[in-house]
């Protein structure tokens, strides 16, 4: 994520008078392996931003939690801190309609949310493919640390709403890509959710792999 577009993000979030005990927690999970799925159910070509079916996320031996952002500031995240990452974007012409996603950091540690049903679809997604990004709800997590930051703010505020983007999806002529990412956006006050996706999907295109 740049930093123009956490400042921007943080600037929306502001106006929305969030408490001073949490702000937006950031996660960032990288090379993430995508399959597109069909109406039918079976693994197939992604339709693109007319896409019925779903997208299933999953992480591979290089799939990491590259980093995790607190108020936009860096926590500096170990590396090796991801076991497992899971995710099933679910699709009706493109547009959201639902999903989740779960992931099992070192130590047991779990994070687990709901994809909002109708509040996210398919772009484009200049020179490297597609993104969907949509909003989120029922974010929890098992434990404060988790993967060794303290996230206490949004721990004890949970359940959490938030936003997501899965960027730089570019699926090969079977649906397959096997190094997409996963940007997780996490807030405490459910009035903000609004403004937090806005900004994230009119900036998303400046999004680069980190």
């Amino acid at each position: 994520m740049t930093g123009k577009l956490c400042a921007v993000i943080a600037a929306g979030l502001a106006a929305t008078a969030l408490p001073a005990t949490g702000g937006i927690l950031q996660l960032d999970i990288n090379s993430v392996a995508a399959q597109a799925f069909g109406p039918a159910g079976g693994a197939g070509p992604f339709g693109g931003v007319g896409h019925t079916g779903s997208v299933h996320l999953s992480s591979n031996a290089n799939t990491s939690l590259a980093e995790i952002l607190l108020d936009g500031v860096s926590q500096n995240v170990a590396p090796n801190q991801l076991q497992s990452f899971n995710g099933i974007i679910n699709l009706v012409g493109g547009n959201v309609v639902g999903g989740s996603f779960s992931m099992t950091v070192v130590g047991g540690a779990t994070f687990t949310t709901q994809i909002q049903n109708g509040a996210g679809q398919v772009n484009t997604q200049a020179g490297q493919g597609f993104r969907i990004d949509g909003l989120l709800t029922s974010a929890l997590f098992s434990s404060d640390p988790f993967a060794g930051v303290a996230i206490t703010p949004w721990f004890n505020a949970q359940p959490l709403d938030g936003s997501f983007l899965n960027f730089s999806f570019s699926p090969n002529a079977n649906g397959f890509d096997g190094d997409t990412s996963v940007d997780i956006f996490l807030i405490p006050t459910p009035g903000a959710v609004g403004v937090l996706g806005v900004a994230i999907a009119g900036l998303a295109g400046r999004r680069r792999r980190g």
